[in-house]
């Protein structure tokens, strides 16, 4: 007789600076001083010859603007495109990436659901993680998201058609940083979304 599987269900939230901070960065405007123009040739970051002059240039720090909203891995990276497949909303793999980071950026302005869960001893190949502190956050297409390593996660969720992201992930991702661990054979349990049945793939999850 087979072990009762144990379901575990999260609910999407809305993702936000202070709820996604123990698992990553959002990518979204800060209220902190932008880096502009100026800010660059004061830190010596810029090399010319020609100074600004505001009684002609009244618009060069309007030009272009942006604030720091999270670091990322400093090995060499590179982008990709996902398209995630929609499909029942529930996790029986979970992966972790514990020598760098991930970001997803959505390109599409659809609507996702990323299910995540805490690092564990990212030193420790062995480890799994916490289902009990599993979280599910919903992605609305105008933010982007960064997580840190060793942070569990499976890929987004999409609800609507052309949810699609671009990511950023170490080059050369390998056993020793790429983790993947099955949920129902290790731990007997399985992360469910409960969506409301907002989505297609989800009111076929039967």
């Amino acid at each position: 007789m087979s072990a009762v599987l144990k379901i575990v269900t999260v609910r999407p939230e809305p993702v936000t600076v202070e709820s996604f901070a123990p698992f990553g960065d959002v990518l979204a405007p800060r209220p902190t001083p932008p880096i502009t123009n100026q800010t660059l040739i004061d830190k010596g970051f810029v090399r010319t010859k020609d100074p600004v002059r505001a009684e002609r240039y009244p618009d060069f720090d309007a030009l272009d603007y942006w604030t720091p909203v999270a670091e990322i891995s400093r090995d060499p990276m590179r982008f990709g495109y996902l398209r995630p497949k929609e499909r029942p909303m529930r996790v029986s793999w979970f992966e972790r990436h514990v020598l760098g980071t991930q970001t997803f950026i959505p390109i599409g302005g659809k609507r996702a659901v990323f299910v995540v869960a805490p690092r564990s001893d990212n030193a420790d190949p062995d480890a799994l993680p916490d289902l009990a502190k599993s979280r599910a956050f919903l992605l609305d297409g105008s933010v982007g998201v960064n997580i840190h390593p060793g942070t569990w996660h499976w890929t987004p969720f999409p609800i609507e058609p052309g949810a699609d992201f671009i990511i950023l992930v170490r080059d050369r991702a390998g056993p020793d940083d790429l983790n993947f661990v099955d949920l129902e054979r290790r731990l007997g349990a399985r992360v469910d979304v409960d969506n409301g049945g907002a989505s297609g793939a989800d009111r076929g999850a039967g």
